[in-house]
């Protein structure tokens, strides 16, 4: 039901791939959440939990130290009966698995060139201590060319990724390439990442084990929907903007998006069997319609109560 592969031909319209700025991104969501609808993603994003309820779902994470801002996990496992949950008994989320997100780095901090380079990642919580999964269940394909990314999240999210140097000669509408991601989700999954047909990193769930006072995460569970924006921001990359001033207005062109299943398991739906959406979106239909709802409150609801938070009656 959930083992698909997601394939994507791109091309990112800037004079040569060393311009930095943009922000084009590839990506999916768990349904639940609304991308820019932030009270749709309240307590949803990037939470990746299977049936675990600790210190994981709470506000915080319970700690003092800064690693988490995050409010707690809105629909644990735990969530008492008669809660608002789309399927009782069972957590739900909104994971976020990344294709790419394009950027720039200069070859060496003395000379000013630059190549392009894709960030491939999974974003999660919640979070490992100093956001340090266990890097010893992942694979670099080549490591000439692919790398760890030394960014490994904040308050608002934890951020697996891997960065890949590109070929330059790929901007301006020059070639399109394919960049592609497979998964098998669960506590025993992975991901592996692609550029072209070669392979670039494999995370395997077993770096996102139990950590400190926070159980294993999961490579996404929940039935999700891809996302192709191209945007703009000081908090991805530092903005070139006399080379950006030579390349606006930019376009970022698919080729084509494709989707692949398992043929013994294929399922093109927003509902699949006690992982459904439909009627939960429905019910909160102005939080996934208003952009100005910023919080689960904000839109009217209560926010629903766990028994380990809690208690329930």
């Amino acid at each position: 039901m959930f083992y698909r592969r997601a394939l994507g031909g791109q091309y990112i319209t800037s004079r040569k791939g060393d311009i930095s700025g943009f922000w084009p991104g590839f990506w999916s969501m768990g349904n639940l959440g609304r991308p820019g609808y932030a009270a749709s993603t309240e307590g949803m994003w990037p939470y990746s939990y299977d049936n675990i309820c600790d210190a994981g779902i709470t506000p915080n994470q319970s700690s003092t130290d800064g690693i988490s801002f995050l409010p707690g996990m809105r629909l644990p496992a735990c969530t008492c009966k008669g809660e608002d949950h789309p399927t009782p008994g069972k957590s739900r989320s909104a994971p976020e698995i990344d294709v790419i997100e394009a950027s720039v780095h200069n070859l060496d901090p003395k000379v000013p060139s630059a190549v392009g380079d894709v960030s491939q990642s999974v974003q999660i919580a919640p979070f490992d201590v100093l956001y340090m999964p266990n890097y010893e269940f992942s694979e670099i394909y080549d490591p000439s060319i692919t790398s760890i990314n030394s960014y490994r999240g904040g308050p608002y999210q934890q951020a697996l990724s891997a960065l890949t140097t590109i070929n330059n000669n790929w901007y301006d509408g020059a070639a399109y390439q394919v960049y592609a991601f497979e998964y098998k989700p669960g506590a025993k999954g992975d991901i592996i990442w692609f550029v072209g047909s070669d392979k670039t990193w494999k995370l395997d769930a077993r770096a996102i084990g139990p950590n400190g006072n926070i159980g294993q995460r999961v490579i996404p569970l929940e039935p999700m929907a891809l996302v192709m924006n191209f945007g703009i921001s000081t908090s991805f990359a530092e903005l070139n903007h006399s080379g950006l001033a030579t390349v606006i207005p930019a376009t970022m062109r698919f080729d084509y998006v494709r989707i692949y299943q398992d043929p013994e398991a294929v399922s093109v739906t927003c509902d699949p069997p006690g992982w459904e959406t439909t009627e939960y979106i429905r019910n909160h239909q102005n939080v996934y319609d208003n952009v100005n709802l910023t919080t689960w409150s904000e839109a009217g609801y209560p926010w629903p109560k766990n028994s380990f938070m809690n208690g329930c009656r």
